[in-house]
């Protein structure tokens, strides 16, 4: 037993073991210095690895949980996660300036930039989730069994108390202790912060896989809303406590959190927008150059496939080709195609730049042009076609972006 009235929380190797409700020394939690009154609400979830395992995140629904506040001294109030959190934002914000605005003519600044936006989001994470001051080793309808404390602050601590009959541990009776309204904007301002955090992580996932994925990429949609659900849900707690609980810089701090979010998923919006409009405009413009080309190409072989000798009418004919085709690549230069069929545009302007150039010396050809000069000519037709279906093979291999 106890020397004296039960504590409440007692040593138990590497853990601190506690009654829900007991009371911590005002003891800082990892060095036992003074806290001086300082008190850190924590809210604890924790779930046995073999239950996570076999039913992965559903077995957080059923999960037991606690919350109790813990001390810390001036020196381990300073939160590791803002920092964190700052340099991951500025590593991620540098990714996707080399992403977006550096051409770059080696693999080096993509390969590094890669590294940067991947760590940048593990920061974020780590800045979430692994920055906490204590976690749940153990949780029971009674008492919890918490990790993180220093040896300095366990050695202070009362050694296990004598186990009852049945093995049943001793107990605190409840009373109620009114909230702390300085305790309680803590707490809703970290819900509020970490869902903020689970945003922007969202977004930068979502915007990394866009920039980097040339085909299909992911929203993260699951960070996205559990973020806004978890953000909304503390911050509306956040502004129901007192004023003079309320600070400047934790507004501040989350502003600029959902900024970044909004900042990165509005790009996403933004470029996918941009790029449907270019598609459907573009789309547009191909319709009509196949319209001409369609109109040129089948005048042509109507010309061709004629067994009398070369007449006016065959050039005046293929005069009508070259003006079809000219009319095709005209449509087509003065679009604006979306940046990944630039090519594409580029390559048809000057395959039916090619066919008005050959139809024009079609049109120049007389009765008595040479055989060479015409088997040429047609030899140039031919080669333009097969670049042309070089071309269109080129395109349908190539995939569409879609999330």
């Amino acid at each position: 037993m106890f020397a004296g009235q039960f504590a409440g929380y007692w040593r138990d190797g590497k853990r601190v073991a506690m009654d829900r409700n007991a009371a911590l020394p005002d003891r800082c939690f990892k060095c036992n210095e003074p806290a001086n009154g300082y008190r850190r609400t924590v809210k604890l979830t924790h779930v046995p690895l073999g239950t996570e395992m076999m039913v992965g995140a559903i077995a957080y629904a059923f999960a037991k949980r606690a919350t109790l506040e813990v001390g810390l001294c001036e020196r381990h109030r300073r939160s590791r996660a803002i920092n964190a959190a700052l340099i991951s934002l500025a590593v991620i914000g540098l990714s996707i300036l080399v992403f977006t605005q550096v051409h770059a003519t080696d693999v080096v600044l993509p390969l590094l930039a890669t590294a940067g936006l991947i760590g940048g989001v593990v920061g974020l994470i780590y800045a979430a989730v692994g920055t906490r001051v204590v976690r749940a080793t153990k949780i029971t309808d009674t008492h919890v069994w918490l990790k993180g404390a220093g040896e300095a602050f366990l050695a202070s601590l009362p050694d296990a108390p004598v186990v009852g009959a049945g093995g049943a541990l001793p107990t605190l009776d409840a009373a109620a202790v009114p909230a702390d309204p300085a305790a309680s904007a803590q707490v809703a301002f970290r819900d509020a912060r970490n869902g903020a955090l689970a945003f922007l992580v969202g977004c930068i996932v979502t915007a990394g896989s866009y920039a980097l994925l040339p085909g299909r990429y992911f929203i993260a949609w699951g960070a996205v809303i559990y973020g806004l659900i978890r953000l909304f849900r503390g911050a509306r707690t956040y502004v129901s406590t007192p004023a003079e609980h309320r600070n400047m810089g934790h507004a501040l701090m989350l502003v600029a959190i959902v900024g970044a979010g909004l900042v990165t998923g509005g790009w996403v919006i933004a470029s996918e927008v941009t790029a449907q409009t270019e598609a459907s405009q573009f789309d547009g413009a191909l319709t009509t150059a196949g319209h001409y080309q369609t109109q040129g190409a089948t005048l042509f072989r109507d010309v061709m496939n004629r067994t009398d000798a070369w007449t006016t009418q065959d050039s005046a004919d293929m005069r009508k080709v070259a003006s079809s085709y000219g009319q095709a690549a005209d449509a087509l230069a003065a679009s604006s195609p979306p940046s990944d069929y630039g090519w594409y545009r580029d390559g048809l302007v000057r395959n039916y730049r090619e066919a008005v150039d050959i139809a024009t010396q079609f049109s120049n050809l007389t009765s008595s042009s040479s055989r060479s000069t015409f088997d040429a000519l047609v030899a140039r037709w031919t080669a333009r076609v097969k670049d042309l279906s070089q071309l269109q093979a080129r395109l349908d291999t190539k995939p569409n972006r879609s999330p």
